[in-house]
């Protein structure tokens, strides 16, 4: 009971342990897990942001080019001249202004190519005649479907506004350049108005299908949110230019998650938004997930082995403690319940099996326990259990019964004289035996046998049977065997019990007698 408390304690250890380290693992995988939601935003909405100062400074750029130019026009006795053109045309050659205009006080507007155009209803027209510095309202192009805005200057003259400087910026351009070098040049880009209008967008169309005239809450309406976030909050965000970032999911593929971050240009209401696969985004972070494997599945691995050895450490118990409750811990046999039990179980399940059982005790062990002690008894029982271990075969059943008293159930012994020689051959093995503690006298052993199933089909019959063939062996003087017979006259016949000494000497009858021991 002792040792399988034992047992249980271990395995209930062990468990708590490795629940344990499970938890343990998998508030790491969660905490790692977290962290990498959190640094992969963190870098998207920056460089959102960058790229949103990166826009303002690139049109910062032209505007100073426009007003370099109105500066030199505003010079000239009159605005529209050979030499103002030629300088319009060289800005659009210099700059990435795809065309530029000089525009008069009643609207008309002279562009670099040649073409005239009245714009005075134009809103960008009117603030640049207000003295402000303006932008447009996107325009798309019907012919390359791109979106373009006007960039617009006062043109000034003795602290009056005559005319407006304006130069066309492909925004559709601009846009497709702003993360060329982010996440190699995977995702894509929108601009937008605060309610959602598309001004421009660029990038892979495998990542969508959005189109100008689409509105940008109209497009992501049937998409899932999944941060603790809504439309209604993204549009307030549009609304007052707030930064922000939503995690979006097409039904509950979640293949197909996406980061979408966003933030004010700072022109006009404009917000600028970036939409990548959050697998692109994190995969910087593969590297991490490739450890977490490994060390996931090192773990699965030690755990496994830790079972496994657990599992052959309590077989190798639980058979250490089968064979110490079925086994005689002196001479390595069976003891006497589960000899019994063994041999009635052969006999139940082969009745048929031709077996010899023999019943077999050492002379005289008494008295070698009187004159040389009970130590030197157990060398005798014990060096006596190694002789039947290694005389009888794996299959047969050795077990001791008694205090020097055995029984072999030899199995399968289609012939009794092989089974008779076996037995003539142990004992004779057995006198070769010596023991120093015994001034090396040796020892005889006496035998009785009885064949199943002609002699019995159950234990307590051979037993029985062997047991009165032993009694005969010893009545003739020990040191031998006798196989039990029985005669069939009659049902009142008593036994006839056939003598087998093995060839005793007068020496080995009287060995004990000198020593003052009784036959």
């Amino acid at each position: 009971m002792r040792k399988k408390n034992e047992i249980t304690e271990y395995v209930a250890a062990a468990l708590i342990f490795v629940c344990a380290v499970a938890v343990s693992l998998g508030i790491f995988l969660v905490c790692t897990q977290n962290s990498i939601e959190r640094n992969s935003q963190k870098v998207i909405k920056t460089n959102v942001s960058r790229q949103s100062e990166h826009i303002k400074a690139i049109l910062d750029i032209h505007y100073g080019y426009l007003r370099g130019i109105a500066k030199e026009i505003g010079k000239s006795e009159e605005l529209v001249s050979d030499e103002n053109m030629e300088m319009l045309i060289s800005l659009e050659e210099e700059t990435a202004l795809e065309r530029t205009a000089l525009i008069e006080a009643d609207g008309t507007a002279h562009y670099d190519n040649g073409a005239e155009k009245n714009v005075s209803s134009r809103r960008y027209f009117k603030e640049g005649m207000e003295g402000k510095e303006t932008l447009s309202d996107p325009l798309e192009s019907s012919v390359d479907k791109e979106t373009r805005v006007i960039l617009g200057v006062p043109v000034w003259k003795n602290g009056k506004v005559i005319g407006v400087l304006g130069g066309s910026y492909n925004v559709t351009a601009l846009s497709r350049m702003l993360f060329n070098d982010f996440f190699e040049d995977v995702g894509y880009t929108l601009i937008t108005t605060s309610d959602g209008e598309i001004i421009a967008y660029d990038g892979d169309f495998a990542y969508h299908e959005i189109e100008y005239g689409d509105n940008f809450f109209e497009f992501y309406d049937d998409q899932t949110l999944i941060f603790d976030s809504s439309l209604t909050e993204v549009k307030k965000d549009f609304t007052v230019g707030a930064d922000g970032l939503m995690k979006i999911r097409i039904g509950n593929d979640y293949n197909s998650d996406r980061y979408l971050a966003y933030t004010d240009m700072g022109l006009n209401d404009w917000m600028i938004c970036y939409v990548i696969p959050v697998s692109e985004a994190q995969k910087s972070y593969n590297f991490v997930r490739r450890y977490e494997l490994i060390f996931t599945i090192g773990f699965c691995v030690m755990v496994s082995m830790l079972f496994l050895w657990g599992f052959v450490k309590n077989r190798s118990k639980n058979k250490q403690l089968i064979q110490a409750a079925e086994t005689d811990a002196l001479t390595s046999a069976y003891n006497k319940r589960s000899t019994e039990e063994r041999i009635h179980n052969v006999l139940q399940e082969h009745p048929q099996e031709l077996g010899t059982f023999v019943i077999m005790d050492v002379d005289h062990f008494k008295e070698v326990n009187d004159i040389y002690g009970h130590i030197t008894g157990d060398k005798v029982l014990h060096k006596f259990g190694e002789v039947l271990h290694e005389h009888f075969r794996e299959g047969d059943i050795v077990g001791r019964i008694g205090g020097d008293e055995f029984v072999v159930y030899m199995r399968k012994t289609d012939s009794r004289e092989v089974a008779v020689s076996r037995i003539e051959s142990l004992i004779k093995k057995v006198k070769e035996l010596t023991f120093p503690e015994m001034n090396g006298k040796n020892i005889t052993i006496s035998a009785g046998m009885a064949f199943a199933p002609e002699h019995g089909t159950g234990y307590l019959d051979l037993y029985k049977n062997a047991d009165t063939a032993l009694y005969k062996t010893k009545q003739n003087g020990r040191d031998g065997y006798n196989i039990y017979e029985e005669e069939h006259l009659h049902h009142f016949e008593p036994a006839v019990i056939y003598n087998r000494n093995a060839g005793r000497s007068k020496t080995s009858r009287n060995l004990f007698r000198q020593d003052g021991f009784t036959t």
